[in-house]
């Protein structure tokens, strides 16, 4: 802040009889001046505003930057040595000495936001002459600002010394408290009562730090009389340090305004508004008021927000259309810009308001509303003042009524004409009370004699209108030993209703008890002297729900029964996944009661490899509800984990939520072992036909070797066909192991990094001397490098181009090449063969599938199973497409690194 948009210190420097200047602290710009510094600048105090205070005297007198720049460090006033200046008074030059002082000027925390310059013009006299007269000026300043601060409006005090003494108290100040001495009293001696209160603190505080301080509706016990009553009243003050020609603080500027009747005014005003929101709120008519063209709510009751079915956030300060924009296409919006607009009042009956709910639901209301306009603090019209009454009841009511009463009419002209105004209602109050849907039967007084009884009740209790006029006790004898007779007359004696659910009751129908439950209601009725006089009875008949409830308890107990008794663990579970029955297989495979398991047992006992698949499975069965199905691991009360099938199944309504879970869990443990046992004798024989093979293949390559010096062509062919079989049988063996060892999760896979241009060089040149039968075509790779088992991605090619050779015919033409997909790169094997029938697509990758299309061609179906297993392993895809007797595409697809 400025410190020229201080009136009352911009009036202090300006009468200040020697050269005054404040300067910003960021540029040494001047931001204050009086008329004696602009004398000594030759300037005028615009030209001097905002200009560095280097640039001023340039011409007579250079000011030290190194004084300016001590006095920012040191935080202390800086005395110059006397200068000489030429000086312009009335068009005439003469020489002057001046002496310039350096002061910091500190905001409240204490750090340097201004610099003030005071130049003092010295004559020719002794030092102490020249102490003396500024003394006198000093004196004569004072004064001079004491007289003025007698002429200010606000409550000014100045505080002297270290004891505070009041020195000054302007008339405006002494008002505040009229009957008090103050001149000359310190501050604690004249106003005792703040002794040990914030603002004593803080005047010490201005006083020793040289800080100022502000307080605003600061709250002060101060008495009119010395010694008199306390009363609360309030003050905004502004403590300012006063400074003596030293730079030492000496004294304390106080200015006060009392502002007890602002405050006062706005806790009566905070009070009016509160009076007024209870009043409104107390009012059973919905009140808002509305503001601008822009329809903002400023103020609503209760009844309105449960109304509008909002909150007091989601309404105030908001737009009308914005808080419910389902009102846009009704007339509301239009009205209430016409009030404002024209000033005339709106009174509306019967309208409709329809209301957009939540789940898309239509709830049409009616009200009868007034739109009365509101005027500004400036008289002009700026809002409406909204009063509505929901009649939604009655107009259904009245349409209710009226449709009985067109009925009655077509049934019984002559007796509607008949008729007053009076008995049309009590004749169409009676048939709605007799046709109710519910039982209602009306009771009077505390013999509760039946009045009234409607059909329902009659036939829920098992009798007729007979019984009307006399007590309940006579009419239903059978319930003098239930409870029913004392809750009545507690309802009578309490004011009290009661209500039940599902109450039993043993009611004489055709000369036998008969068990009925009902949901029942007892609302006591008062009188006009607000007495209770009658009991309305309104029971609905929940014998059916009851019976069918305890059907499904009766069905669940069988259900417990029977899963107790079958092999497999059975386990129930709400939709939450909270277990709520274990069978007795699972309590006595754990060893755990049935809380234990279901607290914490049951996910202790999953093997700790199994836990997030059946977790993730768990999530995937809930979003789609197809069971989940895994083999898992459970552990035993020995502690040994055992081989299950789990499956996990949601059961779904109708709307297809679930409603519940069972999980059926068998122990496959043999199942495992004799899986094993198969791998091993798999693994055993392979490895036993692998080593006479390798024998045969062996001898048959030195036969084909010699054979070749000989001109018999049948025996070189024998050879070759032979050598051909021998391959053929090891690379059935292989697949053998290979599965085996996959079923076992012992398929190891070696990675490394590999341009994969460099692996289908190799393999081209083996298929064409390999499938000299067929036209081989491949096309160059591209340079790609990935992170793969090199040996495997061999052994799926091999699958592809094998299977391609076998269901070809002879000399058609295999394209192998490649392209790049993505971040991927695809590997494509192309025949021109017998196709594949699309039915059969999605099962060649299956475990010993084979297309059965030619019985003639060798194979037991394990190459594409084992080359999807392997892509698998590798994060990979591999798929087929195929046309009946044109041929068919295999791919499959590799992450490339680079």
């Amino acid at each position: 802040m400025k410190l020229s948009d201080t009136p009352l210190l911009k009036n202090i420097i300006e009468s200040a009889p020697i050269g005054s200047c404040i300067l910003d602290v960021n540029d040494f710009a001047v931001e204050l001046c009086n008329d004696r510094f602009s004398e000594f600048s030759g300037m005028s105090k615009e030209t001097l505003a905002g200009k560095s205070i280097f640039d001023i005297f340039a011409d007579q007198y250079t000011f030290d930057r190194k004084i300016i720049s001590n006095v920012i460090k040191s935080k202390e006033t800086i005395y110059a040595d006397e200068v000489s200046m030429i000086f312009t008074d009335y068009s005439k030059d003469k020489d002057i000495n001046v002496t310039f002082i350096y002061a910091p000027v500190l905001d409240d925390n204490g750090q340097i936001s201004k610099i003030a310059i005071w130049a003092m013009e010295n004559a020719a006299e002794s030092k102490e002459q020249k102490i003396a007269e500024e003394k006198t000026a000093s004196e004569c300043e004072r004064e001079r600002t004491n007289a003025i601060l007698n002429q200010i409006p606000a409550g000014i005090a100045v505080l002297s010394g270290k004891k505070l003494i009041f020195e000054l108290v302007n008339p405006v100040y002494q008002s505040l408290v009229p009957e008090r001495e103050l001149l000359g009293r310190p501050f604690v001696e004249a106003l005792p009562e703040l002794q040990d209160s914030e603002i004593n603190r803080a005047l010490n505080k201005v006083y020793q730090e040289g800080v100022s301080l502000n307080f605003s509706d600061q709250l002060v016990p101060l008495s009119v009389l010395e010694h008199g009553a306390l009363e609360e009243r309030y003050f905004t003050f502004t403590f300012v340090p006063r400074f003596n020609s030293e730079g030492v603080v000496d004294g304390v500027f106080i200015i006060s305004f009392e502002v007890t009747h602002i405050v006062d005014n706005q806790i009566n005003l905070d009070q009016a508004n509160n009076n007024l929101n209870q009043i409104i709120n107390m009012l059973p008519a919905s009140v808002v008021v509305i503001r601008h063209d822009e329809l903002i709510v400023e103020m609503i009751n209760d009844a309105n927000l449960a109304y509008w079915k909002k909150t007091r956030d989601e309404v105030i300060g908001r737009p009308f259309l914005e808080i419910l924009p389902d009102l846009a296409d009704q007339p509301f919006a239009s009205q209430l810009r016409s009030v404002m607009h024209t000033g005339e009042i709106i009174d509306i009956k019967e309208s409709p308001v329809l209301f957009v709910e939540p789940d898309g639901m239509i709830r049409e209301t009616f009200v009868d509303y007034t739109y009365q306009p509101l005027t500004g603090l400036d008289g002009k019209r700026d809002g409406v003042l909204v009063m509505s009454f929901e009649i939604t009841d009655r107009i259904r009511a009245k349409k209710q009524l009226e449709k009985y009463a067109d009925q009655l009419s077509m049934a019984n002209h002559q007796l509607s004409e008949l008729n007053n105004k009076l008995s049309k209602s009590e004749s169409r109050f009676k048939y709605v009370f007799h046709e109710a849907p519910v039982a209602i039967g009306l009771l009077q007084g505390r013999d509760l004699v039946i009045e009234s009884a409607n059909n329902k009740i009659l036939e829920l209790w098992g009798k007729t209108d007979s019984i009307i006029g006399i007590t309940l006790e006579e009419a239903l004898p059978e319930i003098k030993d239930q409870p029913f007779l004392g809750l009545l007359d507690n309802v009578f004696s309490t004011g009290k209703p009661f209500y039940a659910n599902e109450i039993k009751a043993m009611l004489m129908h055709e000369q036998e008890l008969k068990e009925i439950f009902f949901n029942v209601v007892y609302q006591p009725i008062a009188n006009t002297n607000g007495n209770i006089a009658d009991i309305l009875v309104v029971a609905v008949d929940v014998t059916e729900q009851v019976n069918a409830r305890k059907l499904v308890e009766k069905s669940e107990a069988y259900f417990k029964m029977l899963a107790d008794l079958i092999p497999a663990k059975i386990s129930n579970a709400l939709p939450n996944g909270e277990v709520t029955f274990f069978n007795k297989r699972w309590l006595e495979y754990s060893g755990m009661s049935f809380e234990n398991l279901r607290d914490f047992g049951y996910q202790q006992m999953i093997h700790p490899d199994e836990l997030e698949h059946f977790q993730s499975g768990l999530a995937e069965a809930a979003a789609t509800g197809v069971a989940h199905v895994s083999e898992m691991r459970f552990k035993n009360k020995e502690g040994k984990f055992i081989w299950h099938l789990n499956i996990a199944s949601p059961i779904l309504d109708d709307n297809g939520a679930i409603t519940m879970w069972i999980g059926s869990t068998t122990d496959i443990q043999w199942l495992k072992e004799e899986e094993q046992r198969k791998n091993d004798f798999i693994g055993m024989v392979s490895h036993e036909l692998k080593t006479p093979l390798t024998s045969v293949n062996t001898y048959l390559q030195l036969l084909l070797k010699k054979a070749e010096n000989t001109e018999d062509r049948f025996q070189k062919q024998a050879y070759v066909q032979s050598l051909k079989q021998i391959r053929h049988m090891t690379e059935m063996i292989n697949g053998f192991l290979d599965v085996s060892r996959l079923e076992s999760a012992k398929l190891h896979i070696e990675k490394a990094d590999f341009e994969i241009s460099a692996l289908f060089t190799e393999v081209s040149i083996d298929y064409q001397l390999q499938y000299s039968t067929h036209e081989i075509i491949v096309d160059p790779a591209p340079t790609t490098t990935i992170n793969a088992d090199r040996a495997k991605i061999a052994q799926v090619l091999n699958n592809m181009v094998s299977n391609a050779v076998k269901y070809s015919e002879v000399g058609s033409r295999i394209d192998i090449f490649f392209e790049r997909a993505g971040k991927n790169i695809r590997s494509i094997v192309k025949d021109r063969g017998m196709g594949i029938q699309p039915e059969n697509l999605k099962k060649l990758f299956e475990r010993y599938y084979r297309v059965e299309q030619d019985n003639k061609i060798a194979g037991f179906g394990i190459g594409l199973y084992l080359s999807a297993e392997i892509i698998k392993a590798h994060g990979g895809e591999i798929w087929a497409e195929s046309s009946l007797g044109k041929g068919s595409t295999f791919y499959f697809e590799l992450p490339a690194l680079r």
